[in-house]
């Protein structure tokens, strides 16, 4: 840690020296474009560097100052023309600040110059500071743009590879050998008692696992169709556990909303699969659309021996919704009950999607 510490204190006073040369150069520069001459005294020359690394350093901690704000109302990618406005106030007033106090400090306070008259003859000067401030921040704003687009790419890939592998998930819960030999063994049942039921279930399998295939790549479904598909998982259950899965649902304020696909049939099953199901201790299942959310609530049996699984899915989740909404995805156990609540989506939905 002690090492790492160094390494950063090194790269801070780098940069810190990096700023002070670029100050330096822009300093002289501007006085040269000015009018200044480099063949003055000792003391013009560290006047100019005096003053170009006051103003230089007042002016680059900009960029700490935007630091501040950034996260909390500037998405260069999601509000690019708002971010623009609200970075560009916050310099202005900023760096407004600086460049009159740091003109006064000098030329009132050690040289004596009146204020009014500093700005009768100091315009030039004001408005070459403000046009080399714009022409940098210009530069730091495309920048943050780049760097913030980026990321979003990055962040995009990875909710990618998250939906491949929830999906994945999914998929392999359903051909796994558990899932199977128990689909069998209903299966097997049904003929035996009822040969117009095992068709029907195997009319059912089938369809699950069709709309299971057809969501692959797709990001977001309408809700209608990701009940539609969870009430196919339902229907199957309830031949195998019969009145002892009891499930509610009221979703009519949300079916013009979409979300992430298989959602809810993760959620279910997570239900199924983690708590005890049985004549004295039915698994209750409701889900209802709230306050933006959809809720799925499952009164909280969990066997002795917890069942491994569940966090990774339901983290996975969590980051691929929190990459499309602000709104959170929330998980608590509350009064006996499991409780997930996902962010209700809007998004325009075409054939692609």
């Amino acid at each position: 840690m002690a090492e790492v510490k160094r390494v950063s204190e090194k790269m801070n006073l780098k940069k810190l020296i990096t700023i002070g040369f670029i100050c330096i150069v822009i300093g002289t520069l501007s006085r040269l474009f000015l009018g200044g001459k480099l063949d003055g005294d000792i003391s013009s020359w560290l006047y100019n560097v005096g003053y170009s690394l006051m103003i230089g350093y007042g002016l680059f901690a900009n960029g700490y100052v935007i630091a501040l704000v950034e996260k909390r109302w500037l998405s260069w990618i999601k509000r690019p023309v708002k971010s623009v406005l609200i970075a560009f106030v916050i310099t202005t007033i900023y760096s407004t600040l600086v460049i009159l106090f740091t003109n006064w400090f000098w030329y009132s306070l050690i040289m004596g110059v009146a204020w009014d008259k500093f700005l009768v003859y100091g315009k030039a000067i004001l408005i070459l500071e403000y046009v080399v401030l714009y022409l940098i921040t210009l530069f730091f704003y495309a920048r943050a743009f780049f760097a913030e687009w980026r990321r979003s790419i990055l962040a995009e890939e990875k909710l990618k590879q998250e939906a491949i592998s929830l999906q994945y998930k999914v998929l392999s819960n359903q051909v796994n050998p558990h899932f199977l030999f128990n689909s069998l063994n209903v299966l097997n049942s049904l003929i035996k008692i009822d040969a117009d039921r095992a068709e029907s279930f195997v009319n059912k399998l089938s369809g699950f696992y069709r709309n299971l295939l057809s969501f692959r790549g797709k990001e977001i479904i309408s809700v209608e169709d990701e009940v539609s598909f969870v009430q196919q998982y339902l229907d199957l259950q309830q031949v195998r556990f019969g009145d002892n899965i009891v499930t509610k649902m009221d979703l009519n304020g949300a079916k013009q909303h979409q979300i992430i696909p298989m959602t809810l049939q993760l959620l279910v099953e997570n239900a199924i699969k983690h708590n005890q199901i049985n004549k004295e201790n039915p698994l209750e299942i409701k889900i209802f659309a709230a306050d933006k959310y959809l809720v799925v609530e499952n009164n909280f049996m969990p066997y002795q021996s917890p069942v491994d699984g569940e966090k990774l899915g339901l983290h996975s989740l969590k980051e691929r919704y929190s990459f499309l909404t602000d709104n959170p995805m929330e998980v608590e156990v509350k009064d006996d009950k499991f409780v997930v609540r996902v962010p209700l989506l809007i998004f325009e939905l075409d054939d692609e999607v």
